[in-house]
Protein backbone atom coordinates (compact mmCIF):
# COMPACT_ATOMS: atom_id res chain seq x y z
CA UNK A 1 0.00 0.00 0.00
CA UNK A 2 3.21 2.32 1.30
CA UNK A 3 4.75 1.78 -2.46
CA UNK A 4 1.46 3.13 -4.45
CA UNK A 5 1.29 5.97 -2.40
CA UNK A 6 5.13 6.61 -2.81
CA UNK A 7 4.50 6.06 -6.85
CA UNK A 8 1.37 8.82 -6.59
CA UNK A 9 3.51 10.83 -5.10
CA UNK A 10 6.23 11.05 -7.42
CA UNK A 11 4.06 11.45 -10.18
CA UNK A 12 2.65 14.17 -8.27
CA UNK A 13 5.80 16.31 -8.07
CA UNK A 14 6.66 15.48 -11.21
CA UNK A 15 3.49 16.85 -12.59
CA UNK A 16 3.72 19.91 -10.53
CA UNK A 17 7.36 20.90 -11.61
CA UNK A 18 6.29 20.30 -15.59
CA UNK A 19 3.88 22.74 -14.73
CA UNK A 20 5.77 25.49 -13.10
CA UNK A 21 8.37 24.81 -15.41
CA UNK A 22 5.52 25.60 -18.36
CA UNK A 23 4.87 28.85 -16.64
CA UNK A 24 8.23 29.88 -16.48
CA UNK A 25 8.56 29.25 -20.07
CA UNK A 26 5.38 31.47 -20.85
CA UNK A 27 7.17 33.99 -18.84
CA UNK A 28 10.27 34.28 -20.52
CA UNK A 29 8.81 34.36 -24.01
CA UNK A 30 6.50 37.76 -23.02
CA UNK A 31 3.28 35.53 -23.58
CA UNK A 32 0.36 36.80 -20.95
CA UNK A 33 -1.84 34.46 -20.60
CA UNK A 34 -3.98 36.48 -18.42
CA UNK A 35 -4.17 39.44 -20.75
CA UNK A 36 -6.84 39.42 -23.49
CA UNK A 37 -5.41 40.70 -26.90
CA UNK A 38 -6.41 44.52 -28.10
CA UNK A 39 -7.48 45.49 -31.69
CA UNK A 40 -4.71 46.74 -33.66
CA UNK A 41 -5.14 50.28 -33.88
CA UNK A 42 -5.28 52.45 -36.90
CA UNK A 43 -2.01 54.05 -36.89
CA UNK A 44 1.16 51.74 -36.71
CA UNK A 45 2.66 51.55 -34.06
CA UNK A 46 5.48 49.23 -32.53
CA UNK A 47 5.46 48.79 -29.09
CA UNK A 48 8.27 46.76 -27.76
CA UNK A 49 9.61 46.25 -24.05
CA UNK A 50 12.62 46.04 -22.83
CA UNK A 51 13.18 42.15 -20.66
CA UNK A 52 15.63 42.78 -18.10
CA UNK A 53 17.78 39.20 -17.78
CA UNK A 54 18.43 40.04 -13.92
CA UNK A 55 14.28 40.58 -13.37
CA UNK A 56 14.18 37.24 -15.10
CA UNK A 57 16.74 35.78 -13.38
CA UNK A 58 15.07 37.15 -10.22
CA UNK A 59 11.94 35.55 -11.46
CA UNK A 60 12.92 32.27 -12.29
CA UNK A 61 14.65 32.21 -8.52
CA UNK A 62 11.35 32.99 -7.01
CA UNK A 63 9.48 30.48 -9.21
CA UNK A 64 11.95 28.06 -8.36
CA UNK A 65 11.54 29.07 -4.06
CA UNK A 66 7.94 28.97 -4.56
CA UNK A 67 8.03 25.39 -6.31
CA UNK A 68 10.63 24.27 -3.70
CA UNK A 69 8.24 25.70 -1.33
CA UNK A 70 5.44 23.92 -2.45
CA UNK A 71 7.33 20.84 -3.14
CA UNK A 72 8.72 20.93 0.73
CA UNK A 73 5.13 21.98 1.47
CA UNK A 74 3.98 18.87 -0.79
CA UNK A 75 6.26 16.64 0.92
CA UNK A 76 5.15 17.69 4.51
CA UNK A 77 1.56 16.70 3.35
CA UNK A 78 2.41 13.60 1.68
CA UNK A 79 4.75 12.62 5.12
CA UNK A 80 2.26 13.82 7.32
CA UNK A 81 -0.48 11.43 5.17
CA UNK A 82 1.78 8.84 5.23
CA UNK A 83 2.71 9.35 9.38
CA UNK A 84 -1.73 9.55 9.67
CA UNK A 85 -1.41 5.86 7.53
CA UNK A 86 0.91 4.52 9.36
CA UNK A 87 -0.77 5.88 12.82
CA UNK A 88 -3.91 4.23 11.26
CA UNK A 89 -2.24 0.96 10.51
CA UNK A 90 -0.45 0.80 13.93
CA UNK A 91 -4.40 1.75 15.59
CA UNK A 92 -5.72 -1.05 13.08
CA UNK A 93 -3.18 -3.46 14.43
CA UNK A 94 -3.52 -2.07 18.06
CA UNK A 95 -7.56 -2.24 17.24
CA UNK A 96 -6.82 -6.08 15.69
CA UNK A 97 -4.93 -7.17 19.06
CA UNK A 98 -6.98 -5.02 21.35
CA UNK A 99 -9.74 -7.42 19.11
CA UNK A 100 -7.81 -10.94 19.42
CA UNK A 101 -7.35 -9.85 23.21
CA UNK A 102 -11.09 -9.07 23.90
CA UNK A 103 -11.54 -12.87 20.90
CA UNK A 104 -8.99 -14.15 23.94
CA UNK A 105 -10.71 -13.28 26.68
CA UNK A 106 -14.37 -14.53 25.27
CA UNK A 107 -12.85 -18.07 24.44
CA UNK A 108 -11.09 -18.37 27.76
CA UNK A 109 -14.34 -17.05 29.66
CA UNK A 110 -16.32 -19.78 27.11
CA UNK A 111 -13.12 -22.68 28.08
CA UNK A 112 -13.79 -21.92 31.91
CA UNK A 113 -17.79 -22.08 31.36
CA UNK A 114 -17.33 -25.24 29.61
CA UNK A 115 -14.95 -26.49 32.79
CA UNK A 116 -17.27 -25.79 35.19
CA UNK A 117 -20.44 -27.21 33.10
CA UNK A 118 -18.24 -30.51 32.41
CA UNK A 119 -17.29 -30.48 36.28
CA UNK A 120 -21.18 -29.57 37.36
CA UNK A 121 -21.51 -32.96 34.84
CA UNK A 122 -19.13 -35.12 36.14
CA UNK A 123 -20.07 -34.05 39.58
CA UNK A 124 -23.75 -34.71 38.91
CA UNK A 125 -22.40 -37.82 37.08
CA UNK A 126 -20.44 -39.09 39.85
CA UNK A 127 -23.38 -38.47 42.57
CA UNK A 128 -25.71 -40.73 40.02
CA UNK A 129 -23.06 -43.45 40.43
CA UNK A 130 -22.61 -43.19 44.31
CA UNK A 131 -26.87 -43.37 44.71
CA UNK A 132 -26.63 -46.41 41.90
CA UNK A 133 -23.76 -48.06 44.22
CA UNK A 134 -25.88 -47.49 47.79
CA UNK A 135 -28.76 -48.70 45.38
CA UNK A 136 -26.43 -51.99 44.20
CA UNK A 137 -25.01 -52.56 48.18
CA UNK A 138 -28.46 -51.84 49.60
CA UNK A 139 -29.93 -54.36 47.02
CA UNK A 140 -27.42 -56.71 47.71
CA UNK A 141 -27.44 -56.58 51.76
CA UNK A 142 -31.17 -56.86 51.52
CA UNK A 143 -30.62 -60.08 48.90
CA UNK A 144 -28.26 -60.94 51.63
CA UNK A 145 -30.34 -60.90 54.11
CA UNK A 146 -33.47 -62.51 52.12
CA UNK A 147 -30.61 -65.52 50.91
CA UNK A 148 -30.08 -65.83 54.75
CA UNK A 149 -33.51 -65.87 55.73
CA UNK A 150 -34.74 -68.08 53.16
CA UNK A 151 -31.61 -70.63 54.14
CA UNK A 152 -32.39 -70.92 57.52
CA UNK A 153 -35.86 -71.47 57.08
CA UNK A 154 -34.65 -74.20 54.25
CA UNK A 155 -32.73 -75.45 57.27
CA UNK A 156 -35.36 -75.77 59.71
CA UNK A 157 -37.68 -77.10 57.14
CA UNK A 158 -35.43 -79.95 56.07
CA UNK A 159 -34.80 -80.49 59.81
CA UNK A 160 -38.38 -81.01 60.49
CA UNK A 161 -38.31 -83.15 57.40
CA UNK A 162 -35.39 -84.97 58.51
CA UNK A 163 -36.70 -85.60 62.08
CA UNK A 164 -40.04 -86.78 60.92
CA UNK A 165 -38.31 -89.16 58.11
CA UNK A 166 -36.02 -90.58 60.89
CA UNK A 167 -39.52 -91.27 63.09
CA UNK A 168 -41.12 -92.83 60.01
CA UNK A 169 -38.41 -94.98 59.51
CA UNK A 170 -37.76 -95.65 62.87
CA UNK A 171 -41.70 -97.27 63.45
CA UNK A 172 -41.25 -98.63 59.73
CA UNK A 173 -38.19 -100.49 60.60
CA UNK A 174 -39.57 -101.46 64.16
CA UNK A 175 -42.56 -102.73 62.19
CA UNK A 176 -40.29 -104.44 59.47
CA UNK A 177 -38.13 -105.94 61.89
CA UNK A 178 -41.27 -107.65 64.07
CA UNK A 179 -43.01 -108.90 60.70
CA UNK A 180 -39.42 -109.88 59.65
CA UNK A 181 -39.35 -111.83 63.18
CA UNK A 182 -42.06 -113.41 62.41
CA UNK A 183 -41.70 -114.59 59.05
CA UNK A 184 -38.13 -115.67 59.96
CA UNK A 185 -39.74 -117.93 62.84
CA UNK A 186 -42.22 -119.06 60.44
CA UNK A 187 -39.75 -119.77 57.66
CA UNK A 188 -37.14 -121.65 59.93
CA UNK A 189 -40.14 -124.11 60.73
CA UNK A 190 -40.91 -124.47 57.39
CA UNK A 191 -37.50 -125.15 56.64
CA UNK A 192 -37.25 -127.58 59.67
CA UNK A 193 -39.76 -129.72 58.05
CA UNK A 194 -38.52 -128.97 55.00
CA UNK A 195 -35.03 -130.18 55.78
CA UNK A 196 -36.07 -133.04 57.54
CA UNK A 197 -37.96 -134.30 54.83
CA UNK A 198 -35.31 -133.46 52.47
CA UNK A 199 -32.74 -135.19 54.77
CA UNK A 200 -35.12 -138.63 54.29
CA UNK A 201 -35.02 -138.23 50.86
CA UNK A 202 -31.47 -137.79 50.52
CA UNK A 203 -30.26 -140.00 52.81
CA UNK A 204 -32.61 -142.55 51.12
CA UNK A 205 -31.18 -141.21 47.60
CA UNK A 206 -27.59 -141.53 48.69
CA UNK A 207 -27.96 -144.91 50.20
CA UNK A 208 -29.75 -146.07 46.68
CA UNK A 209 -26.89 -144.12 44.41
CA UNK A 210 -23.90 -145.30 47.02
CA UNK A 211 -25.18 -149.02 46.52
CA UNK A 212 -25.34 -148.93 43.03
CA UNK A 213 -22.00 -146.73 42.78
CA UNK A 214 -20.27 -149.61 44.66
CA UNK A 215 -22.20 -152.09 42.37
CA UNK A 216 -20.75 -150.20 39.08
CA UNK A 217 -17.35 -149.35 40.93
CA UNK A 218 -17.14 -153.13 41.52
CA UNK A 219 -17.86 -153.60 37.77
CA UNK A 220 -16.05 -151.04 36.18
CA UNK A 221 -12.65 -151.70 38.47
CA UNK A 222 -12.98 -155.91 37.32
CA UNK A 223 -13.30 -154.42 33.72
CA UNK A 224 -10.11 -152.54 34.10
CA UNK A 225 -8.10 -155.12 35.91
CA UNK A 226 -9.14 -157.48 32.89
CA UNK A 227 -8.18 -155.25 30.38
CA UNK A 228 -4.74 -153.68 32.13
CA UNK A 229 -4.22 -157.33 32.42
CA UNK A 230 -4.61 -157.73 29.21
CA UNK A 231 -2.42 -154.72 28.07
CA UNK A 232 0.04 -155.95 29.86
CA UNK A 233 0.76 -159.08 28.31
CA UNK A 234 0.19 -157.47 25.11
CA UNK A 235 2.66 -155.22 26.05
CA UNK A 236 5.34 -157.86 27.87
CA UNK A 237 4.89 -160.21 24.61
CA UNK A 238 5.42 -157.20 22.04
CA UNK A 239 8.42 -155.92 23.74
CA UNK A 240 10.08 -159.44 24.10
CA UNK A 241 9.19 -159.93 20.19
CA UNK A 242 10.62 -156.51 19.26
CA UNK A 243 14.13 -157.06 21.58
CA UNK A 244 13.99 -160.15 19.96
CA UNK A 245 14.05 -159.07 16.43
CA UNK A 246 16.83 -155.82 17.25
CA UNK A 247 18.84 -159.34 18.92
CA UNK A 248 18.78 -160.75 15.68
CA UNK A 249 19.05 -157.93 13.62
CA UNK A 250 21.93 -156.71 15.35
CA UNK A 251 23.32 -160.19 15.24
CA UNK A 252 23.02 -160.22 11.71
CA UNK A 253 24.48 -156.95 11.26
CA UNK A 254 27.32 -157.62 13.02
CA UNK A 255 27.90 -160.99 11.70
CA UNK A 256 27.66 -158.97 8.23
CA UNK A 257 30.02 -156.54 9.19
CA UNK A 258 32.64 -158.69 10.53
CA UNK A 259 32.02 -160.96 7.22
CA UNK A 260 32.53 -158.11 5.01
CA UNK A 261 35.57 -156.83 7.28
CA UNK A 262 37.16 -160.39 6.81
CA UNK A 263 36.80 -160.32 3.50
CA UNK A 264 37.61 -156.86 2.77
CA UNK A 265 41.14 -157.82 4.24
CA UNK A 266 41.29 -160.74 2.48
CA UNK A 267 40.93 -158.94 -0.74
CA UNK A 268 43.37 -156.20 0.25
CA UNK A 269 45.92 -159.22 1.42
CA UNK A 270 45.01 -160.78 -1.97
CA UNK A 271 45.87 -157.68 -3.42
CA UNK A 272 48.71 -157.12 -1.95
CA UNK A 273 49.87 -160.00 -2.95
CA UNK A 274 49.22 -159.88 -6.46
CA UNK A 275 51.08 -156.15 -7.09
CA UNK A 276 54.29 -158.00 -4.84
CA UNK A 277 56.57 -155.24 -3.29
CA UNK A 278 59.56 -152.60 -4.51
CA UNK A 279 58.99 -149.63 -6.29
CA UNK A 280 55.84 -150.45 -7.96
CA UNK A 281 54.38 -151.22 -4.92
CA UNK A 282 55.67 -147.77 -3.43
CA UNK A 283 54.19 -145.38 -6.15
CA UNK A 284 50.45 -147.24 -5.61
CA UNK A 285 50.51 -146.75 -2.34
CA UNK A 286 51.51 -143.10 -2.92
CA UNK A 287 48.38 -142.98 -5.55
CA UNK A 288 46.20 -144.52 -2.74
CA UNK A 289 46.91 -142.40 -0.20
CA UNK A 290 46.18 -139.59 -2.02
CA UNK A 291 43.21 -140.59 -2.96
CA UNK A 292 41.90 -141.51 0.17
CA UNK A 293 42.67 -137.92 1.45
CA UNK A 294 41.05 -136.41 -1.38
CA UNK A 295 37.54 -138.63 -0.80
CA UNK A 296 38.12 -138.00 2.85
CA UNK A 297 37.98 -134.30 2.10
CA UNK A 298 35.11 -134.93 -0.15
CA UNK A 299 33.38 -136.89 2.62
CA UNK A 300 34.26 -133.53 5.18
CA UNK A 301 32.91 -131.44 2.80
CA UNK A 302 30.00 -133.11 2.21
CA UNK A 303 29.41 -133.11 6.21
CA UNK A 304 29.99 -129.76 6.35
CA UNK A 305 27.02 -129.17 4.31
CA UNK A 306 24.45 -130.28 6.09
CA UNK A 307 26.20 -129.05 9.65
CA UNK A 308 24.01 -126.65 11.64
CA UNK A 309 26.73 -124.56 13.21
CA UNK A 310 26.72 -122.36 16.19
CA UNK A 311 28.69 -118.99 16.96
CA UNK A 312 29.80 -120.77 20.33
CA UNK A 313 30.83 -124.05 18.68
CA UNK A 314 33.77 -122.16 16.72
CA UNK A 315 36.98 -122.80 17.83
CA UNK A 316 36.22 -126.30 19.26
CA UNK A 317 35.97 -129.59 17.38
CA UNK A 318 35.14 -133.37 17.68
CA UNK A 319 37.21 -136.71 16.28
CA UNK A 320 34.48 -139.25 15.77
CA UNK A 321 34.87 -142.67 13.82
CA UNK A 322 32.82 -143.39 11.31
CA UNK A 323 31.72 -146.81 9.54
CA UNK A 324 30.68 -146.58 6.14
CA UNK A 325 29.67 -149.21 3.54
CA UNK A 326 31.17 -149.82 0.00
CA UNK A 327 28.36 -147.75 -1.33
CA UNK A 328 28.77 -144.99 1.26
CA UNK A 329 25.80 -146.04 3.24
CA UNK A 330 26.36 -144.89 7.14
CA UNK A 331 26.28 -148.27 8.67
CA UNK A 332 27.55 -146.60 12.43
CA UNK A 333 28.65 -143.22 14.10
CA UNK A 334 31.28 -144.05 17.14
CA UNK A 335 31.44 -141.98 20.33
CA UNK A 336 32.54 -138.66 19.34
CA UNK A 337 35.54 -137.08 21.43
CA UNK A 338 35.96 -133.51 22.01
CA UNK A 339 33.48 -130.29 23.06
CA UNK A 340 29.87 -132.31 24.04
CA UNK A 341 28.03 -129.87 21.88
CA UNK A 342 29.97 -130.00 19.14
CA UNK A 343 29.91 -133.67 18.61
CA UNK A 344 26.68 -133.60 19.25
CA UNK A 345 25.65 -131.61 16.42
CA UNK A 346 28.60 -133.24 13.87
CA UNK A 347 26.51 -137.05 14.66
CA UNK A 348 23.42 -134.98 14.01
CA UNK A 349 24.98 -133.56 10.70
CA UNK A 350 26.53 -136.90 9.73
CA UNK A 351 22.84 -139.31 10.19
CA UNK A 352 21.57 -136.18 7.76
CA UNK A 353 24.35 -136.25 5.75
CA UNK A 354 22.80 -140.03 4.88
CA UNK A 355 25.26 -141.47 2.16
CA UNK A 356 29.38 -140.24 1.66
CA UNK A 357 30.80 -140.24 -1.59
CA UNK A 358 33.09 -143.15 -1.87
CA UNK A 359 35.54 -144.24 -4.80
CA UNK A 360 35.27 -146.85 -7.07
CA UNK A 361 38.99 -148.07 -6.38
CA UNK A 362 38.34 -151.40 -3.78
CA UNK A 363 41.24 -150.75 -2.23
CA UNK A 364 40.87 -146.96 -1.30
CA UNK A 365 37.40 -148.06 -0.50
CA UNK A 366 38.32 -150.21 1.75
CA UNK A 367 40.42 -148.18 3.61
CA UNK A 368 38.08 -145.91 3.93
CA UNK A 369 35.07 -147.72 5.58
CA UNK A 370 36.90 -146.87 8.67
CA UNK A 371 37.20 -143.63 9.22
CA UNK A 372 38.36 -141.53 12.17
CA UNK A 373 37.53 -137.62 11.38
CA UNK A 374 38.38 -134.54 12.87
CA UNK A 375 35.41 -132.44 12.21
CA UNK A 376 35.65 -128.40 13.32
CA UNK A 377 32.98 -126.10 12.67
CA UNK A 378 33.30 -123.31 10.43
CA UNK A 379 30.68 -120.44 9.99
Amino acid sequence: MFRNEDGSIRKALVISLGLHLLVGVMILVGVNINTPKRPAQAASIIEATMIDDGMVAAQAERLAEMQAAREAEQAAANAQELAEQKAAAEAERKAAEQAAAAQAAREAEQQKAIAEQQAKAEAERQRVVEQQRKAAEAKKQAEAEAARKAAEAKKQAEAEAARKAAEAKKQAEAEAARKAAEAKKQAEAEAARKAAEAKKQAEAEAARKAAEAKKQAEAEAARKAAEAKKQAEAETARKAAEAKKKAEAEAARKAAEAKKQQEAEQALKDLEALMGGGSAGGASSAASAAEVDRYTGMIIAAIQRNWLVAPTMVGKQCRINVRVASDGLILNIGQGQGDAVVCRSAELAIRKTGTLPMPKDPAVNKQLQNLNLTLIPRL
